[in-house]
């Protein structure tokens, strides 16, 4: 089965020649240099394009896809997500992680089983915390801060972490 990832919203269309505004959902907007095959999701609909430009404009992208020459033939892809390939995600740089790779993990401390990540809830920039379901069914959050987070193995998906004293006893 193929996975993808989200890079970009589309929002609304723009002008008379087909293009379309989004918001980027990547921290990696140069991606749209090298790509040129993408998938659009909307709702259960699956539109595969071709990127023949794109370029940038108040924090947004625009992008205009082949065949689309209109507002009306661009307009069906109107809050789709563009997608591409998760083998096509860059490689984030080191000690940063993508979401979804969190998402999943179980979380230890000296080898026992705290909980598992089932979010990630961003407190403000350069502030994310790993929300985690507790054994016992409850959650509790963690700073994703080298203070408590200490090792993170996306592979075998594991984040070992020092918590607070009490913090998962209190909370299952």
């Amino acid at each position: 089965m193929d996975l993808f990832v989200s890079v970009a919203h589309i929002i609304k269309t723009r002008g008379v020649k087909g293009e379309v505004v989004a918001d980027l959902l990547t921290d990696f907007p140069k991606r749209f240099a090298s790509v040129r095959s993408v998938r659009i999701l909307r709702g259960d609909q699956v539109f595969e394009e071709t990127l023949e430009k794109h370029w940038f404009h108040r924090g947004r992208v625009i992008l205009k896809f082949q065949g689309r020459e209109t507002p009306e033939t661009a307009a069906p892809l109107v809050g789709g997500y563009v997608q591409v390939p998760e083998e096509e995600r860059f490689v984030p740089p080191r000690n940063t992680y993508y979401h979804s790779d969190l998402i999943g993990c179980r979380v230890e401390e000296d080898g026992q089983l705290l909980g598992v990540v089932t979010g990630i809830f961003e407190s403000g920039p350069d502030h994310a915390n790993l929300v985690v379901e507790t054994r016992g069914g409850n959650e509790v959050m963690i700073p994703l801060v080298k203070q408590f987070v200490k090792k993170v193995d996306i592979g075998g998906k594991i984040i070992r972490i020092k918590s607070l004293p009490g913090l998962f006893e209190a909370n299952g």
